[in-house]
């Protein structure tokens, strides 16, 4: 009976903090986006249901995030209060040792670690697919319904529309004129007319031109210039309304894990294959995030911070830091030096699990932990010169 009340009272001290970092660093992320759903509103006219639409497709990339981040930001700050308050010590004095208390610990670990899966390898997948077909059919509403004659309008990145005559129930306009700026070149494209032609299939949005001539300046000459008649002219512009464009990383971002794994086996294209094998081993990997901060987080929680109880934050931002910088750098090698997945990111891995059972096992030892000791001192100094700062 004690040992299930300790087990819930760790749990309760564990899990409490994780939830509310949940809801902070899922708002935190969310405001990062803000300005720019914003900018659909004022821009571009986009209703704020559509809004809210975007922004709960872009929810499961937070929970991404902020699930295995706030589940390590739990760790450190409520094991790290026990400590700071003795509560630690006075439970090994009554006979409950490292090993009873860290199981409450882990068993929370298995949940979030199944919660990070799911996250990862479905709704993350189902979260990208929804937020690009939201976003082609706002662009296309916009640009097929939404139409007027005789007015400049913006209804795609950096691309701006004038038509003379609009009949909208057949997308068809005559005496366009379409300003094109890229970072190439800036082209002045005069039509007789032309009309719009949507894909539902592959998403994507045709501008078709007949008639007319382009005027094209490349953006690092002034003197170039070029002058292109044609009959047929087609402009396929971009449908992301984030301002982000259509890249094959982002397209393998929105690919179910079932395909993407049938696609690896029939990729022959050694970069196009490790491409996608970066992304799907990122998904595989994420998992382990959760039991990898619990094996950190147990011994370098638990030791007293003199620093203060802020410390247990900023040793656990470092932690993250420093796991997100390995997954990036594997996942860049992967992609881009063509290294095998199993060296850059299942290796990382297993080195990390191997140091963190040591530190476990050196904190079961009651040995101190050189590293954390170190972070202290830095701290501490950090704290010194700061309050010198403020006096002087």
């Amino acid at each position: 009976m004690f040992g299930t009340q300790i087990h819930r009272y760790i749990i309760r001290e564990v899990l409490s903090p994780t939830l509310l970092c949940i809801v902070i660093f899922t708002m935190v992320m969310a405001m990062g986006q803000a300005y720019k759903l914003i900018g659909l509103i004022l821009d571009k006219g986009v209703s704020p249901i559509d809004i809210m639409v975007l922004l709960v497709t872009l929810l499961p990339t937070f929970f991404s995030i902020s699930l295995p981040l706030a589940f390590l930001m739990g760790i450190m700050i409520g094991l790290g209060r026990m400590s700071a308050d003795s509560e630690t010590v006075a439970l090994k004095a009554a006979g409950v040792g490292l090993a009873k208390l860290s199981m409450p610990v882990f068993a929370l670990a298995l949940v979030f670690s199944l919660l990070t899966a799911a996250t990862n390898l479905w709704i993350k997948p189902w979260g990208h697919r929804a937020f690009e077909t939201k976003s082609f059919e706002i662009v296309r509403q916009k640009a097929t319904i939404g139409l007027q004659p005789r007015i400049f309008m913006n209804p795609f990145n950096n691309l701006t529309l004038y038509a003379n005559e609009v009949k909208s129930q057949a997308n068809w306009m005559e005496g366009i004129v379409i300003i094109d700026k890229n970072s190439e070149s800036t082209s002045w494209v005069f039509a007789d007319n032309g009309n719009i032609i949507s894909d539902e299939a592959t998403e994507t949005l045709t501008i078709r031109l007949h008639d007319g001539v382009i005027h094209r300046q490349p953006t690092d000459s002034a003197k170039s210039f070029q002058l292109i008649h044609f009959r047929n002219y087609d402009i396929q512009p971009e449908t992301s309304i984030m301002n982000e464009p259509a890249t094959k990383k982002r397209k393998t971002k929105e690919e179910q894990t079932e395909k993407l794994w049938h696609a690896i086996s029939g990729e022959e294209d050694l970069s196009i294959r490790r491409g996608l094998q970066a992304q799907l081993h990122m998904r595989l990997t994420s998992p382990l995030a959760p039991i990898l901060f619990v094996l950190f987080g147990l011994p370098f929680s638990m030791q007293s911070h003199r620093s203060g109880r802020s410390g247990g934050f900023v040793v656990g931002l470092i932690i993250f830091l420093s796991y997100h910088f390995l997954l990036s750098a594997g996942f860049t090698l992967t992609k881009e030096a063509l290294t095998p997945p199993w060296l850059t990111l299942w290796t990382p891995q297993l080195i990390l699990i191997a140091m963190g059972i040591y530190f476990l096992h050196q904190t079961s030892l009651e040995k101190p932990n050189l590293i954390v000791t170190w972070m202290d001192q830095t701290l501490r100094s950090l704290q010194k010169r700061a309050r010198k700062n403020a006096d002087s």
